[in-house]
């Protein structure tokens, strides 16, 4: 049994809390909040179901717990992944990793320092069908990739932003649609296309009163010399699921929300649906397009059960240092290219 702790108990601790609780070999022991206040640390206790520790080195300093979970701010992810691992502890941190290079390589440092393995919930690479996508371009059914499309037209109210002092700010979320919203989906682009080796890009804060952006456009250039543009925003009422689009000179493939609507071309699955979204029903609805809660559980589910997989099995995370850094470091190039 792998005993969890979770740093942070807002909406992602929870998606953290109940993918815990459906991962044979995962328990959670214990949890910490970000501020000592001892009536909100009962109410956290009291939800949560397990003791609420008064603080970060409370939780870090308890024998029982051998793997944590960090759902705070971005800002806060590169020191606290630091203190969990020089406490021995396995760390599972939430997207992204953290706000600049030099803490995402100290943090890949200290897990190979202590011993201990650190993943990063990017948990989409998780999902069956996107991984028969990337088994099927590494085989080569897509031939050479050309093009890349990621479109996130999502909805963020204001109210939204003003939940907590952190959202929408550089110094804690790091960024705003792309760093906070969009990081998923170019996660996916880059899993799908390999590393990006030049970027240009405009960015612009058109609907909120926050200083990151809530609207962005990149141009991408990969080392194969795919091309791919990303578009992003948090102002498209009443917000729309995402898309992902990969085509290459013998294939090509569309998904919407968390389904494949289209994938044409050679070596297809027999089981992969082939027609246009606009032809099927149930499509798939805006989901995390209009809510921050409406994505499911499923994929921090998988990406639970993969994290007590490596650690018992002393293999990396399917999502490492090495690969959230790889994101980090595209999301940061787009940002530099916007401000230039």
């Amino acid at each position: 049994m792998i005993n969890f702790g979770i740093i942070g108990t807002g909406m992602i601790g929870r998606y953290h809390r109940d993918a815990i609780a459906a991962t044979p070999g995962a328990r959670l022991v214990a949890i910490c909040r970000g501020k000592a206040d001892a009536a909100l640390q009962a109410s956290a206790a009291a939800e949560y179901g397990v003791p609420c520790e008064a603080s970060l080195a409370a939780l870090l300093a308890r024998d029982d717990i051998h793997a944590v979970c960090i759902c705070t701010p971005s800002g806060q992810h590169a020191a606290q992944a630091i203190a969990a691992m020089q406490a021995g502890k396995h760390v599972l941190v939430e997207k992204p990793m953290a706000l600049n290079i030099a803490d995402a390589e100290a943090m890949m440092a200290a897990a190979q320092t202590h011993g201990v393995r650190l993943g990063v919930a990017l948990q989409r690479r998780t999902d069956p069908a996107f991984q028969r996508i990337h088994q099927a371009i590494a085989r080569g059914d897509f031939g050479n990739l050309v093009l890349g499309k990621v479109s996130v037209p999502y909805l963020r109210s204001q109210a939204y932003y003003d939940s907590a002092e952190w959202r929408g700010t550089w110094a804690l979320d790091g960024g705003g649609v792309l760093m906070n919203q969009g990081i998923h989906l170019l996660d996916l682009l880059l899993w799908f296309m390999g590393d990006v080796v030049s970027v240009q890009a405009q960015a612009a804060t058109l609907g909120h009163q926050i200083e990151v952006e809530d609207c962005l456009s990149a141009s991408l250039r990969f080392a194969n010399g795919a091309l791919a543009s990303v578009i992003a925003t948090t102002c498209a009422a009443p917000g729309f699921p995402h898309r992902v689009e990969i085509y290459g000179t013998r294939a090509g493939v569309q998904i919407e929300g968390e389904q494949i609507v289209r994938w044409e071309g050679e070596n297809v699955p027999k089981d992969t649906v082939r027609h246009s979204a606009s032809a099927i029903s149930g499509v798939a609805a805006a989901g995390a397009g209009a809510s921050p809660t409406g994505i499911s559980n499923l994929g921090h589910q998988r990406i639970i059960a993969d994290f007590v997989n490596a650690i018992h099995q002393q293999r990396e995370p399917l999502v490492n240092g090495a690969e959230g850094l790889r994101s980090l470091r595209a999301a940061l190039a787009i940002y530099a290219a916007a401000k230039t």
